[in-house]
């Protein structure tokens, strides 16, 4: 990588010779742990959470990873888990045995979540988009109540009629299950995103690792780089947005990177501001003298001001 900041490491103390025995023997126990922790938190870690190398001046390189649109399952977990406890808290009522009884509430509210987390998948939801979404929910509960509770006569009674016939029953179990089926797909995710989609943008380059592969290099710096937040629920999971950058061949996009509409993205904004090393010595150097010349200037003004009128009017 081009450019390392100076500062980045800092020189070894020279280690005591009144050290402890003690604490040698610490070290030398804790150092396998310690050179485990940096190895996954360089090779794993930096791209789930995103690693930034900066200094006081400027930004080096941005660690991430990107995401498939399994992202958007994420509410299925904790949704799944919420009916559960719905439904084990016996606001259904109990059967003869004492067991909680379910109702068709919490499953047709499952398949809503499933139903909102798949559209989602499918089309990008801005506001406007998101507001429809909103409006259609509330539509089919309300439909679903009134069908049932209100209206007999309604054609959509013979269809729950004909569905409770069927004898259909769904256990509190059957949610918990849910939330662990759609975390296996989340981990199936990200372990995927960390074996082929690792990437690492610096001052010149972006760097594509992949698992048992090459890496490539494609330039990056000043060649349309940019960040977009496509939709409304991006912005809330993870807050993911899309990252761009032209290539020889047109444009390579980096989708649902966590991360990338909050600090990743304020970074990568930063390292767009870039300065060499000589430039930021320069800088430095610049604004020292013209401190010293402001400083300077007052002072001469002030002198000035001392002068009285009639030292002139002899001339």
């Amino acid at each position: 990588m081009n450019g390392k900041p100076s500062d980045a490491k800092s020189p070894k103390k020279p280690v005591s010779r009144s050290e402890p025995l003690w604490s040698v023997a610490l070290r030398i126990i804790a150092w396998p742990f310690v050179a485990t922790g940096r190895f996954l938190y360089k090779h794993w870690l930096s791209y789930l959470i995103g690693h930034v190398l900066r200094d006081r001046d400027r930004v080096y390189s941005i660690k991430f990873i990107w995401y498939g649109d399994s992202v958007y399952l994420h509410p299925m977990i904790w949704g799944s888990l919420i009916l559960y406890l719905v439904v084990r808290s016996g606001i259904f009522g109990v059967d003869a045995n004492g067991a909680p009884m379910g109702s068709g509430w919490p499953l047709l509210s499952w398949y809503i979540l499933l139903a909102v987390c798949f559209f989602t998948v499918m089309y990008n939801f801005d506001i406007i988009k998101m507001t429809v979404l909103v409006v259609a929910v509330i539509a089919v509960v309300a439909l679903s109540y009134i069908a049932i509770q209100r209206w007999a006569w309604n054609p959509f009674t013979v269809v729950h009629d004909h569905i409770v016939g069927l004898d259909l029953t769904v256990s509190a179990g059957f949610y918990v299950v849910s939330a662990y089926v759609f975390a296996l797909l989340i981990v199936n995710e990200v372990v995927w995103a960390w074996l082929f989609h690792r990437v690492e943008i610096d001052e010149s380059y972006v760097y594509e690792r992949r698992f048992l592969q090459g890496t490539t290099r494609e330039p990056i710096f000043a060649r349309g780089l940019k960040r977009e937040t496509k939709d409304l629920l991006e912005l809330l999971i993870l807050g993911a947005a899309d990252i761009q950058h032209q290539t020889k061949t047109g444009y390579k996009r980096y989708k649902n990177v966590p991360g990338a509409s909050l600090g990743l993205g304020a970074a990568m904004d930063a390292m767009l501001d870039y300065r060499r090393r000589d430039e930021i010595e320069f800088e430095r150097k610049r604004a020292a003298e013209g401190l010293e010349t402001v400083e300077h200037a007052t002072h001469e003004e002030a002198d000035a001001n001392d002068v009285s009128p009639n030292d002139g009017a002899h001339g």
